[in-house]
């Protein structure tokens, strides 16, 4: 929200800089108003986009020596988080809304003050306009279709005739809508100069066209004595667009102008004005759409995300495999999870299920030509992987990382105070010289989280950068940080420190059922869970080697042994590791 006010504080205060700059002393009414209204939309607007980076291709970045861009999603530990003592914003939201509760109920007081007065007042058509006469009416206004004028004002008067036609030309103009729109915008950013100023700029570009066009039934001085002779005043209404409006000095000068054409350059600056606040303030050079997308579904993972038994199984060899973790839903098969469809079956060592939490954890050979195969296989567009030979480690491992992370991390005041909860995306850019960047916010909750988990990873530092053929690379890497208030701290005092989850991992520790039998140095057999039914994805590995296979969809497994006398074991997250031994 307060993002959204400062941009559009700039953006329209540019604006009207640029119109007070280019446009203020030009006659062409008709493009003044258009500017006015569309630089206000423009900066209401803005704010609210979030373009493609179109311009990405003009800033190189600078010490990437294959431009390569690698995603990965973190999943750390649960730690719990420091309370902060800071200042609730409430109040500030709470007087904020009232102020303009104030502003609105005006334009409404407003409003319902012209529909009573449009009741009691009598319809009479002149010179094929219709007209409302009300005692309570001094001079003359318009407000959408409705002219109003005194009972007083006779068709006779010299006044009369020019009077109507001006009001008419209020009324085919339109500009009561130019009218409520800006009460709307001042109502609601009544903090904002340009929203007040812009009002009084918009009815005084009023005022000059309906004179335009009654001029053109009237000679200039003829018109001038009316206006000037004009003893009648205005009602005062804001709401409303009135022959008596003021401004004579002006009106009478702008009468006399000429109304020329906008020279080409003032457009051409104007335009291209416009132009660069939408691309500085819509515009993310460093996130796409796609990007955002593969940050919050990447499934590349380190070696310390693995479920601690595979962890146990895989630790000697670990630099010699690659991580992934996929979801999985509720019901589906291994044919239905999306992703482990494009994974060749070659480069498979390891594959876990990991029930609690909907995952499958799978381990990949780095065989060369087959692993770059997969890597290029995983790129979305360009240069940007999923995969990479060596991922950003942070000094002394994942859990140094989640150690820092509970250490520095607290939930926000705001945030408790408000009740906000949900889970954070921040994705930040390894370097390759190991330095983070281009630290931002992928999907946020608000009330102060985004800002946190963004300034805790910016004080992170020494990463190991990642490498790709032999290469440092630049590694893009996402950490989802879920903030969760305290139910029962709520309940009992209406306040709540707040945790900070940023994964948690519930393992089940029954015991898997295992029928198998070791024919001629080979294992066949059937998993089941602690229920009899057949168990999937089961990791069947022969101890010491890297030589192993996953359970089918059956349960079902063959593994053959280098040795014969080597021990298997089974492990499935979730589950207690099982050993079979021939022996």
């Amino acid at each position: 929200m307060i993002n959204y006010l400062i941009e559009l504080f700039v953006i329209h205060s540019l604006l009207m800089v640029g119109y007070l700059v280019f446009l203020r002393q030009e006659s062409d009414y008709n493009k003044l108003r258009i500017y006015l209204l569309g630089a206000t939309l423009l900066s209401i607007v803005v704010p609210l986009l979030h373009f493609p980076a179109v311009v990405a291709f003009l800033t190189p970045r600078q010490g990437t020596p294959s431009g390569e861009v690698v995603t990965y999603l973190l999943n750390p530990a649960m730690i719990n988080a420091k309370s902060t003592a800071g200042y609730d914003f409430s109040f500030i939201i709470w007087l904020y809304a009232l102020i303009s509760f104030w502003f609105l109920s005006q334009v409404v007081r407003g409003v319902t003050y012209l529909l009573r007065l449009r009741n009691v007042s009598t319809r009479e058509l002149v010179n094929g306009i219709y007209v409302r006469r009300a005692a309570n009416v001094r001079g003359s206004f318009t407000f959408f279709n409705w002219i109003f004028m005194d009972k007083n004002i006779s068709m006779d008067q010299e006044e009369f005739t020019p009077m109507l036609n001006h009001e008419s030309a209020h009324a085919k103009l339109g500009h009561s809508y130019d009218i409520l729109f800006f009460q709307l915008f001042r109502a609601c950013f009544w903090w904002l100069p340009s929203a007040w100023w812009i009002q009084n700029e918009i009815k005084k570009i009023h005022e000059y066209q309906a004179d335009a066009y009654a001029l053109k039934s009237y000679s200039m001085d003829q018109y001038s004595s009316i206006l000037i002779s004009s003893i009648l005043k205005s009602n005062g209404l804001s709401l409303a667009s009135s022959f008596h409006d003021g401004l004579i000095l002006k009106r009478l000068k702008a009468m006399k102008r000429k109304v020329t054409q906008l020279k080409p350059w003032k457009v051409g600056a104007l335009t291209a004005l416009c132009a660069i606040l939408a691309i500085a303030f819509a515009c993310n050079e460093q996130l796409d759409g796609e990007i955002k997308k593969m940050g919050e579904q990447s499934n590349a993972i380190s070696f310390d995300q693995l479920p601690p038994g595979m962890q146990t199984d895989l630790g000697q060899m670990k630099d010699q495999l690659a991580f992934i973790k996929l979801e999985v839903r509720e019901g589906d098969q291994l044919s239905d999870i999306e992703g482990l469809q494009d994974i060749d079956e070659e480069l498979i060592h390891t594959m876990n299920i990991d029930k609690a939490n909907n995952a499958i954890y799978i381990a990949l050979m780095k065989d060369g030509a087959n692993f770059d195969y997969v890597a290029e296989k995983s790129k979305m567009e360009g240069e940007v992987f999923t995969m990479v030979e060596s991922q950003p480690r942070y000094p002394g491992g994942m859990t140094s990382f989640y150690n820092y992370l509970g250490q520095e991390m607290t939930y926000p005041a705001e945030a408790r105070a408000k009740g906000i909860e949900g889970r954070v995306y921040v994705q930040f850019i390894v370097e390759p010289d190991g330095t983070i960047s281009e630290i931002t916010t992928l999907k946020g909750i608000g009330g102060g989280c985004d800002a946190e988990a963004e300034r805790v990873m910016r004080n992170s530092t020494g990463w190991i950068p990642g490498m790709q053929r032999g290469k440092n690379v630049r590694v893009r890497m996402v950490l989802p940080v879920t903030f969760k208030l305290n139910k029962d701290e709520l309940a009992n005092d209406g306040n709540s420190k707040g945790i900070i989850v940023i994964n948690e991992v519930e393992n089940d520790n029954d015991r898997m059922k295992i029928s198998a039998n070791l024919q001629e140095g080979v294992w066949i057999g059937t998993v089941y869970d602690p229920k009899g039914k057949p168990l999937a994805g089961v990791n069947i590995v022969e101890k010491n080697t890297t030589s192993g296979t996953v359970s089918d969809r059956d349960g079902t497994f063959k593994l053959k042994l280098i040795n014969p006398a080597s021990e298997v074991i089974l492990s499935s997250v979730g589950y207690e590791s099982v050993k079979l031994s021939g022996n």
